[in-house]
């Protein structure tokens, strides 16, 4: 059944962009998650950037079977840039409101009327977002994606809020990009338009950039609501970095640095602390790699944190965790490798577990310790 736009001008409208690049496996819930929103009043925009799978012939009958699809546009060669297809796609967008809805990702059904509502009652915001979800290639929950980092002083994200988008560039945007996942957020698309004249796409945290430039000026809102779900899968390990990739994340990283200063003239005290931490971290995908080398040496052995240090772990070894230990995940998979709560596991099976964290390793022995592990427990050495 065609759901039909919504004609009272009241309403406004929001234009949904899907890039995509080879995720058949996962259209049909994104598409589905796009079609079935609570929230009608949409004008879709599909773009596939060359992909060699079955992709194109899936948009292109969904494009028939949905009226408020507005174009397909189908790259010739590949872009080799998702950012690239953002500003393509922002092109041809005429909403209030934009949703860059990524085809490997999905939704909740009413993620566009719950982030719409925020925006409409906050005119001077320039985007609102909203928690994200892991999940696997199976559509299996992996935990509630962190925003939080142990620099930030308080923990916004515990509850809705609304914050000046000054004060987060120079306090929070030093240390992390805090909207993690483009999928998330709903963005007002007369910023979002004016943000993107002053990025030209040239690396893997073009987007840090660009929600700086976005953020100056204008308000960040957050709803406390777990709406939004990231998939990871094997085509997308460029989320974790690699020992070599780092370097260059680092000089990345920089420029982000180099361009809040010049936004902010009047100085930015977060930049040199984030700098420090950002240098003493240089090390750890090495460490990673380190302990990589002696992984057969281990016996049956656990990684304790689930982050990106442990999934650039589990796409390198040939001798696979038994599991993964995290305090979110409950019930699941990644990769091969079951998830679960330390304190679910009957931990006399292991041999060894590796702490996958810099900044919670004395917490993490202390838990171990706690629930008896009687056996060799590794960490990450940093200096």
């Amino acid at each position: 059944m065609n759901n039909k736009s919504q004609s009272n001008t009241c309403v406004p409208l929001v234009s949904v962009i899907v890039p995509n690049y080879n995720h058949y496996d996962y259209l049909e819930q994104r598409l589905q998650s796009i079609a079935k929103q609570t929230y009608s009043n949409l004008e879709i925009i599909l773009l596939d950037d060359a992909s060699s799978d079955k992709s194109v012939s899936r948009l292109e009958e969904f494009s028939l079977s949905d009226a408020r699809v507005k174009t397909f546009i189908k790259n010739s060669d590949n872009s080799g840039s998702a950012f690239v297809q953002w500003i393509k796609g922002v092109e041809q967008a005429s909403g209030k409101y934009l949703w860059i809805a990524e085809s490997d990702d999905c939704s909740d059904l009413h993620f566009i009327e719950c982030l719409v509502e925020q925006l409409e009652q906050q005119p001077k915001a320039a985007l609102a977002y909203c928690h994200s979800n892991w999940i696997d290639a199976e559509s299996n929950p992996l935990g509630l994606m962190d925003i939080h980092v142990p620099y930030f002083k308080e923990n916004y994200w515990l509850t809705d809020f609304c914050l000046d988008g000054d004060e987060v560039n120079r306090n929070l945007m030093p240390y992390r990009n805090v909207v993690r996942n483009a999928s998330s957020a709903l963005f007002r698309i007369t910023p979002f338009k004016a943000a993107l004249k002053g990025v030209s796409p040239s690396g893997r945290i073009d987007d840090w950039l660009f929600y700086v430039l976005l953020l100056k000026g204008n308000i960040l809102c957050f709803v406390n609501r777990e709406l939004n779900f990231c998939r990871l899968h094997s085509g997308n390990f460029s989320r974790s970095l690699t020992s070599q990739s780092y370097v260059s994340n680092i000089k990345q990283r920089i420029g982000v640095f180099r361009k809040i200063i010049a936004e902010y003239p009047d100085g930015v005290n977060s930049v040199e602390p984030a700098l420090k931490i950002l240098w003493r971290n240089r090390f750890k995908y090495k460490s990673v790699d380190t302990l990589i080398t002696r992984h057969q040496s281990f016996g049956t052995y656990a990684l304790y944190g689930f982050n990106d240090l442990s999934k650039y772990f589990i796409s390198r070894c040939t001798s696979k965790p038994l599991v993964i230990f995290d305090k979110k995940i409950i019930d699941s998979s990644y990769s091969g490798t079951s998830l679960s709560r330390v304190d679910d596991f009957d931990l006399v099976q292991l041999d060894t577990v590796i702490v996958m964290s810099i900044y919670y390793q004395v917490q993490m022995r202390k838990i171990l310790q706690s629930l008896g592990f009687k056996g060799r427990v590794l960490c990450l050495e940093v200096k």
